[in-house]
């Protein structure tokens, strides 16, 4: 896994897509995030994917509470969504 520093990140994102490689980005030396290319998740370690997974599962239940959506519509919204891809 490479490391970068967001300064970096910012500058060359062509840099830090183009690598195929998972990259931690740090700011002022603590951790400010993680890219992943996705065709590359196995090569995380398993903690931080656990970790990785829980704060994406909580920033998507943040953004459908905010917008009023509940866990009931969310549920019939996929049955619907796998009903037509039958």
């Amino acid at each position: 896994m490479r490391v970068t520093a967001i300064h970096d990140f910012h500058a060359k994102p062509a840099l830090v897509f183009d690598c195929g490689e998972p990259v931690l980005v740090t700011k002022r030396g603590k951790v400010s995030g993680v890219y992943v290319p996705l065709d590359k998740i196995h090569r995380l370690p398993d903690d931080i994917r656990r970790n990785l997974a829980g704060a994406v599962g909580k920033h998507i239940a943040k953004s459908l509470r905010r917008k009023g959506v509940t866990s009931v519509q969310v549920k019939e919204d996929f049955r619907a969504y796998r009903r037509r891809r039958r």
